[in-house]
């Protein structure tokens, strides 16, 4: 398995980073995600476009462009050969003069096996449990994950898939995904605020729009005991309904007919992204 350190290809075991490095001291440093399907990057220009959002929010320069970004992400997957696959793009805080100063940022970007949510988690969807927390830098794909991470053993006593944050009496993200709800009249809403809006996201808001009345609005925590159905959205996850939340169920715990058909549309899109290569 290869990968790529700044402009070097090498073998990921011998992949190698500086102890200085900011994003070690201090954890600063941004990254992105994204799938492979039959060898094909999914959506990989849309999470190009967010990953150099991020990166002009926190650093003062990216020494590369997206063309030679992408050169080199093409030339990693034509090595590894791995047709189902997440690509992971890191940029670094870089090698700080005096443990908190900014550097020039270290580029890794790796090839990595993937896994998907059980099919039963599709079927008859998953729970959630909801903590109070405000990720720094929303907006940004930050690497900072210590919250979500830390939270892994209550979320696993509570029978969880993740964890839903919420702040000031609203909804925000999961640790990894977006959320939805559809309310009584069959409109769907999404956290407009606080959030990093995710590539996902955005593929389905698209296709909702199609056929359903659709709000990027606040959500509240009440609004959750009300809900007819909830979703998540994400990379690895594409849509997933939630039946249960805490120790509530969404409308009558089954999923239901607006997460099912965005189920369903968002896989025959994909299919056809696929198709055109």
């Amino acid at each position: 398995m290869f990968c790529f350190v700044n402009n070097d290809l090498i073998k990921r075991e011998d992949a190698k980073i500086g102890i200085s490095d900011l994003s070690i001291i201090r954890g600063y440093g941004i990254f992105d995600f994204f799938r492979l399907k039959d060898n094909v990057p999914l959506f990989m220009d849309d999470h190009l476009e967010r990953f150099f959002l991020s990166a002009k929010k926190v650093f003062d320069e990216v020494p590369f462009d997206k063309h030679d970004l992408e050169v080199k992400i093409r030339q990693l997957i034509e090595t590894n050969k791995m047709p189902v696959s997440g690509i992971r793009i890191v940029l670094t805080g870089g090698y700080t003069p005096d443990g908190y100063s900014i550097g020039s940022p270290n580029l890794i970007i790796t090839q990595e096996h993937i896994k998907f949510p059980p099919d039963e988690s599709y079927r008859t969807g998953i729970k959630l449990i909801t903590y109070s927390y405000l990720r720094e830098l929303p907006e940004v794909k930050t690497i900072n994950y210590m919250t979500g991470i830390w939270l892994k053993k209550e979320i696993a006593k509570a029978g969880a898939f993740d964890v839903l944050y919420h702040h000031n009496g609203l909804v925000c993200e999961l640790t990894r995904s977006n959320f939805f709800i559809v309310n009584q009249q069959n409109e769907i809403i999404t956290p407009d605020r606080s959030i990093l809006k995710g590539v996902t996201r955005r593929k389905v808001l698209d296709l909702a729009r199609q056929k359903f009345k659709v709000h990027e609005a606040p959500v509240s925590v009440d609004d959750l005991r009300t809900a007819k159905e909830a979703f998540l959205t994400g990379t690895t996850k594409k849509v997933l309904p939630v039946t249960l939340i805490d120790d509530f169920t969404i409308g009558d715990g089954k999923v239901g007919a607006v997460t099912k058909e965005l189920m369903q549309q968002f896989s025959l899109f994909e299919e056809q992204f696929i198709k055109q290569g």
